[in-house]
């Protein structure tokens, strides 16, 4: 019974996130509410270690719970690496072979919800990565995609404000 009771005193993060060098950001979607035993399975699971997503993959067991937060790893820094912070699901196909990412890629991204955002539009699904946006809004555009931006508003196909000046690209007359 002792243990029960320091159990309970023992505080769990409601949001999912922990300090330390191998756990991830996590961004719950608004209306998910978390029971205690699924805060405390992630918990294990944002501390557990797994290897470097640079490593061969391949000198790994597949069914070992760091191989798979690995690929987790793995998806996060492709995600990362782009301008958009997001990729279709063919375009990830790409990689799997290469980084030998799990054969049920879709559940794997949908299970780590807190860090993934999956869209589908018809048969093309999109992977966003969670903490790289705010609402719908990417969070550091890249120049290359305030240009875009600018360039679509004043064509008029794009609602951005011009008048916003954060980085400010060089005006061409």
């Amino acid at each position: 019974m002792k243990a029960n009771g320091d159990r309970r005193k023992v505080k769990i993060s409601r949001d999912g996130n922990y300090l330390g060098p191998f756990a991830f950001k996590m961004n719950f979607p608004a209306g998910f509410r978390p029971n205690v035993g699924y805060l405390e399975q992630l918990e294990r699971w944002q501390k557990l270690e797994f290897p470097s997503p640079y490593l061969n993959a391949r000198r790994f067991d597949s069914a070992d719970p760091k191989a798979r937060k690995r690929s987790v790893a793995v998806i996060h820094e492709l995600l990362s690496l782009t301008m958009e912070k997001r990729m279709t699901s063919a375009q990830l196909e790409a990689f799997h072979a290469e980084c030998l990412l799990p054969s049920q890629l879709l559940l794997c991204l949908i299970k780590h919800q807190g860090i993934f955002y999956l869209t589908n539009k018809g048969e093309r699904s999109t992977v966003f990565l969670k903490d790289a946006y705010i609402g719908s809004n990417l969070i550091g555009k890249c120049p290359l995609l305030q240009f875009y931006d600018k360039f679509m508003a004043l064509c008029g196909r794009g609602n951005i404000d011009l008048s916003e000046n954060t980085n400010s690209l060089p005006t061409v007359i």
